[in-house]
């Protein structure tokens, strides 16, 4: 489906496509008559070759025109495609919205990159200090705080994990925590490494960015997103939980070895907290395309690892591949995984939502994107 034409793929790739094999009777609602339609049903077919795949739907934007398409089905008991509509958790995803808004903190003059992240908390916290060095919003953005994973800490239920029952377990651990209780154990925390100095993953430390961005506009971080994304940009299902008239809409996640998985119900807030669906990603691409907006430019910018392959922006992957900049970020909740691609120059985005949560699925979108991208010779 689409919403507006666009254009026709180079007529080599048409040729290409033409010895198109055969994938079997995927559920679609992919026209397959355009050349950008046949490409993408191409790549689509070659990713569901692995049974673990259960739906998938696809946004593109092409210098401000929409295309969509959609695979597979909702719910493996409720046979249906999903379309546009559909509602996905988009997981990590989400910590590029926390970015944009801490962009915009900076431009507000409310952040700033390199202070003492402390002072936009309510207590002292002389833990988040380590020889000298102290955590700012540049180190927790690019995962560089010294801060562990996740609080409370879940290393243990990782070693050797049953991937079936692990997300239950998770939401145990998790359920007494609201914000004052993540920010009383915060206390307790030791930095793993003196901030500034390794790259460890935390998806607390994304955590403590909107607990700061709540101090400076006295703001829960969901009226931060609704006043300054999400109402601006008309992306009415998105949001930290499910509307009760969206409920219909919900796609339904499955594990790595097929079975139903839970939503998140635990406060994954800032790092990983939002639900939304293709058509509203879209209008998210094109926000986060237009680098004459001071936040979305300051997002777009190297914070760290300037000269390196890969770089971080606020909060974004950064690298130049084919000469072509490209952003992303990709997600992974306990029975959905998502990727999320942008080409700035080229005025290009595409997004990714699939329900299931395989351990490959987040790779396996990132090729995915990549080949929607080069098939039709948008390069």
């Amino acid at each position: 489906m689409r919403t507006s034409p666009h254009r026709l793929c180079v007529l080599s790739v048409a040729l290409l496509l033409a010895a198109r094999p055969a994938f079997g009777q995927l559920a679609s609602d992919n026209p397959t008559r355009t050349a950008l339609d046949k490409a993408v049903d191409k790549a689509v077919g070659e990713f569901f070759q692995q049974d673990q795949h259960v739906g998938l739907s696809v946004g593109i934007s092409d210098h401000g025109e929409a295309v969509f398409y959609n695979y597979g089905t909702v719910s493996k008991s409720n046979v249906r495609v999903p379309d546009r509509k559909s509602v996905y958790e988009i997981a990590s995803i989400t910590k590029t919205f926390t970015g944009a808004l801490a962009s915009r903190a900076v431009f507000d003059k409310k952040m700033t990159l390199d202070g003492d992240f402390r002072v936009y908390l309510t207590q002292g916290y002389p833990n988040l200090e380590k020889n000298g060095k102290f955590t700012t919003l540049r180190l927790l953005a690019a995962h560089r705080a010294g801060l562990p994973k996740n609080v409370p800490d879940t290393d243990a239920l990782f070693k050797n994990p049953n991937f079936d029952t692990l997300p239950f377990q998770l939401i145990e651990l998790e359920k007494p925590y609201d914000d004052e209780a993540y920010l009383r154990a915060l206390h307790q925390v030791e930095l793993r490494s003196e901030p500034g100095s390794e790259f460890l993953y935390s998806n607390f430390g994304i955590k403590l960015i909107g607990f700061g961005l709540q101090q400076v506009y006295h703001q829960s971080f969901e009226q931060l997103l609704q006043t300054k994304i999400l109402g601006p940009l008309g992306m009415k299902r998105t949001g930290l939980a499910v509307s009760p008239q969206n409920e219909r809409l919900l796609v339904h996640g499955y594990s790595p070895g097929g079975k139903p998985m839970p939503y998140h119900l635990f406060n994954a807030g800032a790092a990983g907290g939002l639900y939304s669906d293709a058509e509203d990603m879209v209008r998210y691409i094109d926000w986060q395309l237009d680098e004459s907006d001071p936040t979305i430019r300051q997002s777009h910018s190297a914070i760290f690892g300037n000269g390196e392959s890969v770089q971080d922006g606020l909060i974004w992957y950064m690298t130049q591949e084919g000469g072509e900049r490209q952003l992303w970020e990709s997600g992974g909740a306990f029975g959905m995984a998502s990727q999320l691609v942008l080409y700035p120059e080229s005025k290009i985005g595409i997004v990714l939502l699939a329900n299931d949560g395989g351990f490959s699925t987040q790779d396996e979108l990132r090729e995915l994107a990549k080949k929607i991208r080069e098939a039709c010779g948008l390069q």
